[in-house]
């Protein structure tokens, strides 16, 4: 009785094969995350350097009315910078779901050209 043998090369290309939309969407979860993390962390920056710019102004104005027109002026930016990175993250996350719906699509049109063709 002869045993055939198994052939190891066609077993890790169906492995491959099946768990390419899984590897597909773990590296756009990734890239959702480090974009996002990435963003974030340059606003934490920001708001440290206008944190440390309102601490420093008593000591370099001259009088209560300049102060309160310096925290204006930086209030003013602070709600610039923060405007801007709260639309920069609607883009990343319109970005990120136009991604994902296309991963998606695609892995739904493989699978049922699959099952199409197994019928």
């Amino acid at each position: 009785m002869t045993n055939p043998t198994f052939d190891f090369n066609v077993f890790i290309d169906a492995s491959k094969k099946a768990f390419a939309p899984a590897v597909k969407f773990n590296e756009l979860a990734v890239q959702g995350f480090e974009r996002v993390a990435r963003q974030q962390y340059a606003f934490a920056g920001e708001l440290l350097e206008i944190a440390i710019r309102q601490m420093q102004l008593p000591t370099q104005v001259k009088d209560v009315n300049e102060l309160a027109s310096k925290q204006v002026e930086l209030a003013t930016q602070f709600v610039e910078k923060t405007t801007q990175r709260s639309q920069d993250l609607i883009k990343l996350a319109t970005e990120q779901q136009a991604e994902l719906t296309k991963w998606y699509d695609k892995a739904a049109a493989d699978v049922a050209a699959v099952a199409k063709k197994a019928a």
